[in-house]
């Protein structure tokens, strides 16, 4: 369906780096920041949901039970909102290289959604000391997390390729996405139990494959169980058809990207 060569995984990565290099281009630490961002706001929420609200989880005897359930949800969707933002910029971020140079414009929003993995590693190296500080130390379940990973990007790499082609035509995406991605977290149920959302946003839920990806990330590092095959299997078919159209529609598209930037 897509065709990768050698040629195209070394230029995916050269993509993959500038994206990395031109985000933070001009700053005094550079490339550092996209460590200290995500890092920062994990330590923001664990400080106001830890020590100033003191939340509990039904059951738990302190808060950290509930910081460490929140950051196993909270810390992958700062990937997917950092990789989504990021991949639907990528060709008109790349407007002077799109027009100057042929090559494979599809792997843009591939390697700029890439980016969002290193917040990830950076959640879940957090999440790891977090859980061996409660005492809920992952078990052989950490398994499965190298699929639901993949699984995530494929995910967002499906949906970057339909917005990166739209955004070259529409630019207001850029400036509406981020504001539709917040109202998609809170109906998402990572601040809180799925349990306590009203009965119609739970059916809603089960259509959301952000959901069932924060409900893959908690059953292994919180809950020390299997995903749920069903979750996963609905990501996944979702995932490449999606991928499969958005893929056509962007070939399509791209014909016009030179006059569109």
């Amino acid at each position: 369906m897509f065709g990768f060569n050698r040629y195209d995984v070394r230029l995916l990565l050269n993509l993959f780096k500038m994206n990395v290099r031109d985000r933070y281009l001009g700053s005094s630490l550079g490339s550092v920041w996209a460590i200290v961002n995500p890092l920062l706001m994990l330590c923001i929420y664990t400080y106001v949901f830890g020590f100033v609200f003191k939340i509990k989880l039904p059951g738990a005897e302190t808060t950290l039970a509930y910081v460490v359930w929140l950051i196993t949800g909270y810390g992958p969707w700062i990937a997917t909102t950092e990789a989504i933002i990021a991949s639907s910029g990528s060709v008109v971020g790349a407007s002077s290289i799109v027009k100057n140079l042929a090559f494979k414009t599809e792997l843009l929003p591939i390697a700029a959604a890439l980016v969002g993995l290193i917040s990830l590693a950076v959640s879940l190296l957090f999440l790891l000391i977090l859980l061996i500080v409660s005492g809920n130390t992952p078990t052989w379940h950490v398994a499965f997390l190298p699929f639901v990973i993949v699984l995530q990007f494929i995910w967002i790499i499906a949906l970057g390729m339909w917005l990166s082609a739209i955004t070259v035509f529409v630019r207001d995406v850029m400036q509406v996405l981020p504001n539709l991605l917040t109202v998609l977290m809170f109906f998402t149920p990572i601040f809180y139990p799925f349990d306590s959302m009203p009965r119609l946003v739970q059916n809603l839920s089960l259509a959301n494959p952000f959901y069932h990806l924060a409900e893959a990330y908690r059953s292994i590092l919180t809950e020390h169980q299997v995903p749920s095959i069903e979750g996963m299997v609905f990501v996944a078919v979702l995932s490449i058809v999606v991928f499969h159209f958005g893929l056509a529609a962007f070939r399509r598209a791209k014909g016009y990207f030179d006059s569109a930037l």
